[in-house]
């Protein structure tokens, strides 16, 4: 409408406005058009004076009912039959009608009037019609230009990379997500193969999933990959491929999405290796872990608990009652009082127990043990490690041996010495084996001291070192060489307790304090763990001070180094620190569930997705079953069940009815863990917010089913190869085929062959103007042909290529047709004008014939009309002689 495109409601609007006025002015034109053709009848030359010239009155008939249709036709008909009646035709001023020409005339008249009347009441309709199906297309084609433009907003604002790809692996369109995740711009990326991005080692495998997709024994595959981004680096992504198909089944093009999984995947490699790292540290430094929930009965252990106790790793792990016989009836005891009085009071232990051996082998443990207590205070966890000091208790054993077998060679030396003091010889030679006896066990007892790792000293009761071993000489030498110090700091004969008391760092108060205590008798054991650094080497230390038990008093310092125990906990504490991060950076949820006493253990991540704030969750199952949503609580139980009771991993949606009445939908992955029977005792897993995908799939699902349901033929067709991508229901059956035969077919099977160079002509022309409205002809499968108004507009890419043609396909059969019928009744009704005006000019030329011989007679004229005389009218091939 002059270069303007309206919309549907203005279009409804104006056709509506145009016809009430053009409806009333219909009824006013009837009159006023009557009216003044009796005023031009009446000023006519007198010579027409006798003859009504009715062919006169039909033009305001025409006009009304052209404008109105039926009813200001016949109210036209009638005003003109009236005044025609009642003024030009003989007797004058009367209803009554004298000749039977002017009756036929007359009646001629008030049939060409309903006729004409009855013919442009049909045309009204028809373009009523042909209105209310332009109305119809309009607001067809601005429901599908707005899905259009939804759809391509969709597409490239998704939150995952989605990628259309021909079936040879080349890039067809590529959303900006999917750019980001791979580093290249749509330009470098479109024409380019899927493979040149894939890293080689993983090429052969996307190759052999995509030829099994193209011979038709997979419609979709996923897997973990790696790629490599524009700059060379190598990133891992989770890739989801499927395929479509054109109606014969074979390949149209590829659909993938992938998803950036890099920080995810670097996250459990790292946690991984920290695991590792952290039970290669337990295992070299003999340690494992435990804990022992109280409520439950549960136990876990670390893998080195198992080598420790010699049970079997594949065995779960045994209860307290089972551990308990592990023991020596002695180490049993104080082992038993030690956990009673934990579990009571929460007093932390520390015993060196003994196993019960196998065979002659005896192996000693150190077992440690703190309390947990719940937010009323009361003890539910206790945890703890186990530590093999076997070679440790084999070296003070040996020890203690050595100087008990010294005190018995002296004490018998002494009783020789009493017994054979008469014979000086034998007393002298009897010293000297005990003296040299002796030297052996001091000897014996050095080098057991000094292949003990650990370094020890002896204090005599004033802190002074007395005695060390080689390990405590070498530590010495190695911090003087670093320090710039005398190695005779930490010497034999020097006071450790003013050493102490001198040196620089955290703890050497305390370390003062312990030591004092347990050289005076107030404190049985002092430990104390302390970082020591040692040039660009950081060590930790742990020093125990156990009194000397003899009788001039002093004590045993023990400093053994637990470097690798500390490394192993910082490494066990980052690595839950990565951990978290991973968890907040990708908004997953970790849920675990304690089957027997319904307890639900929930991250702040997951309490955030089912709307509570951080520690709120009361932590037990109904209240999680009370925030499902009703509907699809029972679907999830029965799946969730089933696949636990068959030992298999489960994958769910389903829907969460936030306090607030919002809505939410979760992804929950997880499994279950079973006990020795097979029977599941937790159930644990992850969940991810998914509300915006699902949003996404009912918007696209909505707009597909507009498309199929449409009144109106719709199609959208490739650019590029001109092959239909999609038609409508509608649209085929108005062309004889289903949507299956169309789908994948050049768009040029529809249209006749002799307009295909016509119509390549104007989609040229189409694919620069983006939009044009046009009227055609198509061809049916049977071979006939209907005339078509196509609607057509060109989605292009953001470099300006043509990819998409949407066209909105309207019959017009009904009103071409109407059209035809139209100028059919035009053509009789211009006859019949003809025909009548000839018929009035042989009657005037017969008059003029009639007055020429009266006049020759003598007679008086029978037709006085003063404009027949002087006038020549040509005799028509049918006037009479």
């Amino acid at each position: 409408m002059n270069g303007v495109e309206l919309s549907s409601g203005a279009f409804s609007n104006l056709v509506r406005f145009r016809y009430q006025r053009r409806y009333r002015l219909a009824y006013l034109s009837a009159v006023v058009l009557s009216l003044v053709a009796l005023v031009i009848r009446l000023y006519l030359p007198a010579s027409f004076g006798e003859r009504p010239l009715l062919l006169l009155f039909l033009f305001p008939v025409i006009v009304s009912a052209m404008l109105g249709g039926l009813g200001p036709g016949l109210w036209a008909t009638a005003m003109v039959a009236f005044v025609t009646n009642y003024q030009l035709i003989p007797p004058y001023r009367s209803v009554a009608i004298a000749s039977i020409y002017d009756v036929l005339q007359w009646t001629m008249l008030i049939a060409n009037g309903i006729l004409v009347s009855l013919f442009s009441e049909f045309l009204l309709r028809a373009r009523q019609r042909e209105n209310a199906h332009w109305q119809q297309l309009l607001q067809t084609r601005d429901k599908l230009r707005f899905s259009e433009t939804l759809f391509q907003a969709t597409f490239e604002n998704a939150a995952m990379g989605l990628s259309i790809l021909a079936p040879d692996g080349s890039w067809l369109k590529v959303n900006r997500k999917f750019c980001d995740i791979v580093g290249y711009s749509r330009e470098e990326l479109i024409g380019r193969r899927f493979a040149d991005i894939t890293c080689p080692d993983e090429q052969s495998t996307d190759a052999d999933f995509m030829q099994r997709m193209l011979a038709g024994e997979l419609n979709h595959f996923s897997r973990e990959k790696r790629f490599i981004r524009k700059d060379g680096s190598i990133d891992w992504i989770s890739l989801n491929v499927s395929i479509v198909r054109k109606t014969d089944g074979s390949p149209d093009y590829f659909i993938s999405a992938i998803e950036d999984i890099e920080q995810r995947k670097q996250a459990a490699l790292a946690l991984n290796a920290s695991e590792t790292a952290l039970k290669v540290a337990q295992r070299l430094a003999g340690l494992g872990s435990w804990t022992w929930d109280l409520r439950t009965g549960k136990h876990n252990w670390s893998e080195q608990i198992y080598y420790l106790y010699g049970r079997d790793p594949n065995l779960p792990p045994a209860d307290y009652d089972e551990v308990i016989r592990y023991f020596k009836p002695e180490s049993r005891q104080r082992l038993h009082a030690a956990v009673a009085l934990a579990c009571s009071e929460g007093v932390p232990y520390e015993c060196e127990l003994e196993l019960q051996g196998h065979g002659e082998r005896c192996r000693w443990v150190v077992a440690r043990g703190e309390s947990l207590r719940d937010e009323h205070g009361n003890i539910v966890v206790l945890h703890g490690t186990v530590q093999d000091i076997t070679q440790r208790k084999q070296a003070e054993l040996a020890l203690l041996d050595a100087q008990r077998a010294v005190l018995e060679t002296q004490r018998e030396a002494g009783l020789a010495a009493l017994n054979l003091m008469e014979d000086a010889i034998s007393a002298r030679q009897d010293v000297e084996v005990a003296n040299a006896s002796l030297r052996e066990s001091e000897e014996f007892k050095r080098a057991i001291l000094d292949s003990v790792s650990a370094n020890i000293a002896v204090l005599d009761r004033y802190g002074v070192i007395v005695a060390v071993n080689r390990p405590w000489q070498q530590v010495a030498d190695d911090n003087a060489d670093a320090c710039g110090q005398s190695p005779e700091l930490c010497g034999v004969g020097t006071n450790y307790l003013q050493v102490c008391l001198q040196a620089s760092g955290q703890g050497t108060l305390e370390i003062f304090t312990g030591l004092s205590a347990v050289l005076e008798g107030r404190l049985p054991r002092f430990t104390y763990e302390y970082a020591c650094r040692s040039g660009q080497q950081q060590r930790w230390f742990a020093m125990v001070v156990t009194p000397l038990g003899v009788a001039g008093g002093g004590a045993v310092v023990s400093h053994t180094n637990i470097t690798e125990r500390k490394l192993a906990e910082t490494a066990l504490v980052e690595s839950e620190q990565r951990l978290r991060l991973a968890q907040t950076t990708a908004n997953i949820g970790i849920w675990d569930w304690h089957i027997a006493s319904g307890k639900v253990q929930w991250t702040s991540e997951l309490e955030a997705m089912f709307g509570y704030a951080p520690g709120a969750f009361p932590g037990d199952y109904p209240t999680f079953s009370q925030r499902v949503h009703p509907e699809d609580l029972a679907e999830l139980e029965q799946q969730r069940d089933s696949a636990v009771a068959a030992h298999l991993p489960f994958d769910l949606d389903y829907r969460v009815q936030l306090e607030s009445g919002d809505i939410r939908w979760l992804n929950s992955k997880g499994g279950a863990h079973y006990d020795e029977m097979g029977k599941p005792t937790r159930v644990f897993g992850i969940c991810i917010d998914i509300t915006e995908r699902k949003n996404t799939e009912s918007e696209l699902k909505l707009w597909a089913q507009a498309f199929e349901n449409a009144e109106f033929g719709l199609a959208i067709a490739d650019a590029q190869t001109n092959l239909f991508l999609a038609v409508n229901p509608v649209f085929a059956a108005e062309r004889g085929y289903t949507t299956e035969e169309l789908i994948g077919k050049p768009v040029m099977m529809v249209y006749p062959p002799d307009l295909i160079d016509q119509i390549k002509q104007r989609i040229e022309v189409l694919d620069t103007t983006c939009h044009g409205v046009f009227e055609a002809e198509h061809q049916r499968k049977d071979g006939s042909r209907f005339p078509v108004m196509l609607d057509v507009t060109i989605i292009k890419s953001s470099d300006g290529k043509s990819l998409r043609r949407v066209a909105y396909a309207l019959d017009i059969s009904d009103r071409k047709a109407a059209e035809a019928a139209l100028r059919a009744q035009t053509d009789a009704l211009q006859r019949f004008n003809r025909a009548m005006v000839g018929r009035e000019m042989d009657m005037i030329a017969l008059k003029q014939r009639i007055n020429e011989l009266s006049r020759q007679l003598g007679q008086e004229q029978p037709y006085p009309l003063a404009f027949l005389d002087g006038t020549e009218i040509a005799p028509q091939p049918d006037a009479l002689p």
